[in-house]
Parts: structure tokens; C-alpha cells; sequence
């Protein structure tokens, strides 16, 4: 095995725990945001984002790269457009949690229970899942090209 073999096993696995955690997010955790009261807001989002960075924020912005390395160390045997459109989906994902998820939890976190904001997080929140779940799809592609039968 070489070294995209390797990039493609790693980018699989945490593609793939990405898609769970991701999907959570979506449709469990941040719906919560709206159940919780205003005067205990804050510190649910501040409670909420002290333990996130090792289970989610660490796999998440891996799930971003890793597919955007591929580009550069491709599999041999895994088409240009595979990891191409691998790529942009990492790219996609990077740059909504950069420019709308992140600034909606600082305001969060700096102002306190906002409806509209928790709207908008879950609303901006639903490509970057579309573009993990590609990503997951691509990346089971990827693993199929690479280790299939020849």
C-alpha cells in the first residue's frame, strides 16, 4: 500500500464518523438549541462548546481536508472527477462552517438565545451535512477503486 491508499482509508474513516456526527447535529442537536430557555442559554452553548472540540470539531474540519489533499495525492485508481468532486465537497463544507456556522455560535455564545440566529445555524447547517454525506458516498467509491478487484 502506498501513501494515498493510506489517505484514502484515513479520509474514509472519518468521512464515515463525520456522516453520523453530522446528521446528529442536524436533526438532534441544534433543533435543541431552540428548547432551551434564555435565561440558561448561555451557559448551554458555552456547556455544549467546551466539549465538542475532540468528538466533533477535530473530525469535522479533518472531513474538510482530507478530501482537498486527495486532490493532490490522488489513488491511482480512483478517477480524476471521483476525487475532484471529493474535493469540492470538502471545500463546500469548509467554507459554510467558516462563513455561517461559526459566526452564528459566536453570536450565540456572546449574546445568548437568538431564534432567528438558531434558525439560520440549522438552515446553513443543511449543505455542509449534503456535502459530508457526498463526501461519505465519494469517499466509499474511492475505497471501492482502490481496494476493489482489478
Amino acid at each position: 500500500m502506498n501513501t494515498s491508499h493510506w489517505l484514502v482509508l484515513l479520509n474514509a474513516a472519518v468521512m464515515f464518523y463525520s456522516l453520523g456526527t453530522i446528521w446528529f447535529a442536524q436533526i438532534v442537536v441544534y433543533p435543541l438549541f431552540e428548547k432551551v430557555g434564555a435565561a440558561e442559554y448561555v451557559d448551554y452553548h458555552r456547556f455544549y462548546a467546551h466539549r465538542i472540540p475532540l468528538p466533533v470539531i477535530a473530525p469535522g474540519f479533518a472531513s474538510f481536508l482530507l478530501p482537498m489533499l486527495l486532490v493532490f495525492v490522488p489513488p491511482l485508481t480512483a478517477p480524476p472527477w471521483l476525487v475532484m468532486l471529493n474535493g469540492l465537497c470538502g471545500l463546500v463544507g469548509l467554507l459554510i462552517t467558516l462563513m455561517l456556522e461559526m459566526p452564528r455560535h459566536h453570536e450565540l455564545a456572546d449574546h445568548g438565545k437568538q431564534d432567528r440566529v438558531i434558525r439560520e445555524l440549522i438552515g446553513f447547517n443543511w449543505p455542509r451535512t449534503l456535502s459530508i454525506s457526498g463526501s461519505a458516498v465519494l469517499s466509499a467509491l474511492m475505497l471501492l477503486t482502490a481496494f476493489g478487484p482489478v
